[in-house]
């Protein structure tokens, strides 16, 4: 293959492809662990690490790569971005320009050790850093909008204007996918049964919903909502209210979890209110909604119906949301590297070497 690469590192899954393709060749889990007895930096007599799912059984492993949707394991980062150029892509990272994502509100050290990775680490030719939200505007043909990314580690209301996110205006929380599964896994608790942290995530995104209105949903006789779920081992587990309680989360945080989380149409509004007068207009009606923990069924049209409730009367508001959910990022940075006047921005090794780690920020915002 020829051609740039893709590769889009989230807190839960990765994905990683071809510049100009529509889907991503690979998503892997964003797992890697070592044998607990080998840490990192051992050098040549470290054992091969295991990657993605293969990391999950085994119980010796350190697999930590990211907190709170920031890398903070980089030789982990470098292995596993190794692994989608061999094993997924089957191609040298030698032989192809890098596109990586990054989340809004990067810090600056952490731009700079991204273009390290990619340069020392993988020994790509070329390297570019874009932002989620941005690459999510283009997967949904926008250069302009709102972007409500609701992904496993953070949610993020991102203003986008012209192909630029507008960092003043931009908020951003922990309420999101993980905080989801564990209020699941403790809601699940009284069910009898010893659920593993995978069931719990295979629970909440088949079977899990976002009621229209939660307090008529709870009125509604048992048999409205009840779904019976088959558990790895044959056994069957009976699903109740959990079900619409769960994502319900995002909408009504409650207020005993010790920190002063507000709804993600709450804090849509918040970046909004930030915005002037006359960015205001196109951004309400472009508002997109993204991340995987944002494919609830229900979800669009109770945060469009709430997002209204708290706007001043009569503003005139458009959501968007696709079934590209987590794979938003990836798919824009598809379509952006496949664009003939984007390759003047790629910034090449020989920049690289003459002008360091700091020349992210002048090329890449």
């Amino acid at each position: 293959r020829t051609g740039a690469v893709v590769i889009d590192l989230g807190s839960s899954s990765c994905r990683a492809g071809f510049s100009g393709e529509q889907e991503p060749r690979a998503e892997v889990s964003t797992l890697l662990g070592w044998p607990s007895t080998w840490p990192l930096g051992a050098g040549e007599n470290k054992p091969e690490a295991f990657l993605g799912e293969e990391a999950l059984p085994r119980p010796e492993t350190e697999v930590e790569l990211m907190q709170k949707g920031l890398i903070t394991n980089w030789e982990a980062a470098g292995a596993l971005c190794q692994h989608l150029f061999a094993q997924e892509l089957q191609v040298a990272a030698e032989e192809h320009a890098l596109l990586l994502t990054e989340p809004p509100l990067s810090p600056s050290g952490q731009r700079e050790r991204m273009l390290e990775l990619a340069f020392e680490s993988l020994g790509c030719p070329a390297f570019f850093l874009a932002q989620q939200p941005v690459l999510s505007a283009y997967a949904h043909g926008r250069t302009s909008g709102l972007v409500v990314d609701v992904g496993y580690a953070a949610s993020s209301a991102v203003p986008v204007h012209e192909g630029y996110s507008l960092g003043r205006a931009t908020k951003r929380s922990t309420l999101a996918g993980s905080q989801l599964s564990w209020y699941l896994m403790k809601l699940l608790g009284g069910t009898g049964h010893v659920l593993s942290c995978e069931v719990v995530e295979d629970i909440k995104h088949k079977c899990c919903y976002v009621a229209s209105n939660f307090e008529a949903e709870c009125q509604l006789p048992p048999g409205n909502y009840t779904l019976d779920y088959a558990l790895p081992d044959g056994q069957t587990i009976s699903l109740g209210r959990e079900r619409f309680q769960c994502p319900e989360m995002l909408f009504n945080p409650p207020p005993n979890w010790g920190i002063s989380y507000v709804g993600i149409h709450q804090m849509a509004q918040r970046s909004l209110n930030q915005l002037p007068k006359e960015m205001k207009s196109v951004m309400y009606k472009n508002i997109l909604l993204c991340g995987g923990s944002s494919l609830f069924e229900g979800l669009q049209s109770r945060f469009h119906r709430q997002l209204l409730q708290i706007l001043l009367p009569n503003t005139e508001v458009k959501v968007a949301a696709t079934s590209l959910g987590r794979h938003s990022a990836w798919t824009g940075g598809s379509i952006l590297t496949s664009l003939m006047n984007f390759q003047t921005w790629w910034i090449r090794r020989d920049e690289y070497n003459e002008e360091g780690p700091r020349i992210v920020h002048q090329r890449c915002y």
